[in-house]
């Protein structure tokens, strides 16, 4: 594993990067029980507006505004490699990124620079862009959290993300270093994601989630064995509230998976100093993956 190139970068240097307090806290606000230079960005139609607005200090940042398999629903940014990082032997590691709130694309400036500052040299982030299916108060609607109208579930969202990169951008990504990080209403997905039989990922970033497995997913939890998550939640947490952690890592445990808790002040959202946690989770998961159940 190579070491992480990270700045030093305090939370306050977040909302000088264009990442204001506001737009942070939202970011995980909406949780459910459930260009052409380097970002490739495609034209808006007359009269449409672009969805997001990159920052200063990510423009320069290797990524790709893309369309798995060519599914303009199955829109996701490939974020990286960096440009003198010679491919791994055994491939990239990929992060498949649920962002929390509505999940939008406008929360790639945060996505961007936490790739930029808190993962080793190696990594790659796939960022999904979600999909408004109906009035469904879902972003991530998985196969036990189906909603009017959808037409793929975010496990074959992420499948159908998997194939565009190793195929389509011909990346080749280390199916035991193939993570996810999401937070907030991307959690229920995660959690759905890590549990299918012969999951895709090896490790799992969990922030200020729910955890809530009970029907459907429960039969699925033996699954858990083997894999890894990594949880960040605040106590102070009254949107999505603690206890939905230490369930999970007591649950978790019990079903043979390798968990960590850590924890932080300030309640719901990327509050305190989230580059320094961020980096520690990424780097224990690189320690403690599980072995890849899919080759």
């Amino acid at each position: 594993m190579e070491s992480v190139r990270r700045r030093s970068v305090p939370f306050a240097a977040l909302a000088a990067a264009g990442l204001a307090l506001g737009s942070l806290f939202a970011f995980g606000a909406s949780a459910q029980d459930g260009k052409k230079p380097k970002d490739e960005k495609p034209a808006a139609k007359q009269d449409e507006k672009p969805d997001y607005e990159l920052a200063d200090d990510v423009k320069k940042l290797p990524a790709k505004d893309l369309r798995a398999l060519g599914n303009a629903k199955q829109r996701y940014f490939l974020i990286g490699p960096h440009e003198t990082q010679r491919p791994p032997p055994a491939g990239y590691a990929l992060v498949l990124v649920m962002p929390g709130g509505t999940g939008e694309a406008n929360m790639t400036n945060f996505v961007r620079n936490v790739w930029n500052n808190c993962c080793p040299q190696d990594f790659v982030f796939a960022q999904l862009v979600s999909v408004k299916w109906s009035s469904a108060d879902v972003t991530w609607p998985t196969r036990v959290s189906k909603v009017p109208d959808m037409e793929f579930t975010t496990e074959e969202f992420v499948d159908a993300v998997l194939a565009d990169v190793t195929k389509t951008q011909k990346l080749k990504i280390d199916p035991a270093r193939t993570y996810q990080w999401g937070w907030s209403s991307g959690g229920p997905a995660e959690y759905a994601i890590s549990l299918q039989e012969k999951s895709p990922v090896t490790a799992s970033y969990v922030a200020m989630s729910v955890f809530n497995v009970s029907g459907e997913l429960e039969p699925d939890l033996k699954n858990a064995k083997g894999s890894a998550y990594f949880l960040d939640h605040s106590p102070d947490d009254v949107r999505c509230k603690f206890e939905y952690a230490q369930k999970a890592l007591e649950r978790l445990k019990k079903e043979g998976a390798a968990v960590e808790l850590v924890t932080y002040k300030g309640g719901h959202g990327w509050t305190g100093d989230p580059f320094t946690r961020l980096t520690a989770g990424f780097a224990w998961m690189e320690k403690n993956h599980g072995k890849p159940e899919r080759k």
